[in-house]
């Protein structure tokens, strides 16, 4: 599924602007998504231009309505997509828009990265974890280098087809599965470079959780959307999982009740999240408000 994305053509208002600290000029990203603030007109009015990786492009204006909260106006393209907010979490500089009733649909983040730069490191953070293979051979991917059977390899994606992952010089089709990624061979299709035979499926097997990252790294839009609204829910729910939450929902219970890194407190008033955790339960949340109505992600199996 590929995401439609209907804010950037809309004209969005945001009331004192200084409060919102928009550098000029600056680049911000979000899922395919580039939006540069071009030009200051008066302190409160920012001229911005979107660019959705080639596919559409244009123009729209940013205006403050109170102290880094903002107000989405404008034409259809604004979707469900009504309000915004400037945020800085753990250094980084973010964008939130969200619908009336304050759920995160969109954060785009700030970024001085080429575009391409940009989702190469997303590729990476969504690989990133160790896996084994059927058999039993062992991954472990971590920026762009890959260990795999006590050898060390470089990776590179092709940054026209995200999805070719280079590794030591041999391309290979990823793609997520419902236990870790998949890895195909590569063959030449009617419309170009497409998956062929299965190479390996890889399952995750980090010490603790397949998803560790998110208590202190926010999560990447791009990530979001290559899983499907069940795997976004047992996301959200290991950020809890990983501080010892007893769950009442029998799916949770049974899914992390098998993780070897879950110990369970049996007290959920002592769970804390930081706000890194915080705001990424916020955006995972969001993303599953935001499929509503709309076709889900296919996933593949994984390896068992």
């Amino acid at each position: 599924m590929k995401k439609i994305i209907y804010l950037f053509a809309a004209a969005i208002t945001f009331a004192n602007a200084v409060d919102a600290q928009i550098v000029v000029p600056s680049s911000w990203y979000g899922d395919f998504v580039k939006i540069d603030c071009k030009e200051n007109m008066n302190d409160q009015v920012y001229e911005m231009e979107y660019d959705l990786w080639g596919d559409d492009s244009g123009n729209f204006t940013i205006e403050s309505t109170g102290k880094n909260q903002f107000s989405v106006v404008g034409d259809d393209h604004a979707h469900k997509r009504t309000k915004a907010e400037y945020k800085v979490i753990g250094g980084q500089e973010m964008l939130l828009f969200k619908d009336s009733k304050g759920n995160i649909l969109e954060h785009c983040v700030r970024s001085t990265k080429e575009w391409e730069k940009v989702i190469e490191d997303d590729v990476f953070q969504t690989l990133e974890g160790d896996y084994v293979d059927e058999s039993g051979v062992k991954y472990a991917f971590k920026g762009n280098r890959l260990t795999m059977g006590g050898n060390s390899y470089n990776l590179s994606i092709d940054h026209d087809m995200f999805y070719i992952l280079t590794i030591d010089g041999t391309d290979y089709w990823w793609s997520i599965s419902t236990t870790g990624i998949n890895l195909y061979h590569i063959v030449d299709g009617e419309y170009g470079r497409e998956p062929g035979n299965l190479y390996h499926r890889l399952k995750n097997v980090s010490p603790n959780g397949r998803w560790a990252f998110l208590s202190t790294k926010i999560v990447p839009d791009f990530l979001m959307w290559r899983y499907n609204s069940e795997l976004i829910r047992i996301m959200r729910n290991e950020i809890y999982a990983r501080k010892g939450y007893v769950f009442s929902s029998a799916d949770l219970k049974a899914y992390f009740s098998k993780q070897p890194w879950y110990k369970p407190l049996n007290n959920n008033a002592a769970v804390q999240l930081n706000d890194i955790e915080t705001l990424n339960v916020e955006i995972l949340k969001g993303n599953i408000v935001d499929r509503e109505g709309s076709d889900d992600m296919e996933i593949e199996e994984g390896l068992k």
